[in-house]
């Protein structure tokens, strides 16, 4: 009777210890997507903000105006359009090489 007591101790231990390590590793899995979800959210967050912040600044008149001018290359009505063309670069002028001064010598003499 003794054997079975203890038996069936030693069996409720493991029973109990295994649920608490179960519970234990489930938990942490379960903080860690926590944490991973929170990480996104704020994330998501910070970027909900900055296009919100865009979004108002596009609104803005002079965003506006600004676009319209760099981008679609419009003018206003009384405006004047000054293109001016890309410098180019002065001419050099273009001096051959000396010849060697023994065939300068030679030609000299020679011609």
């Amino acid at each position: 009777m003794r054997k079975v007591k203890t038996t069936l101790a030693i069996f409720l231990i493991f029973f109990l210890l295994f649920s608490l390590l179960k519970s234990i590793f489930n938990y942490k899995d379960k903080m860690k997507f926590f944490d991973d979800y929170r990480h996104d959210y704020e994330a998501e967050k910070k970027k909900n903000v900055e296009l919100k912040t865009e979004m108002v600044k596009k609104k803005s008149v002079t965003e506006v105006e600004k676009t319209i001018r760099n981008d679609l290359n419009l003018l206003k009505p009384d405006e004047i359009a000054l293109i001016l063309p890309s410098p180019t670069p002065a001419p050099r002028k273009i001096t051959p090489t000396p010849a060697p001064n023994w065939k300068q010598w030679f030609d000299l003499f020679m011609k």
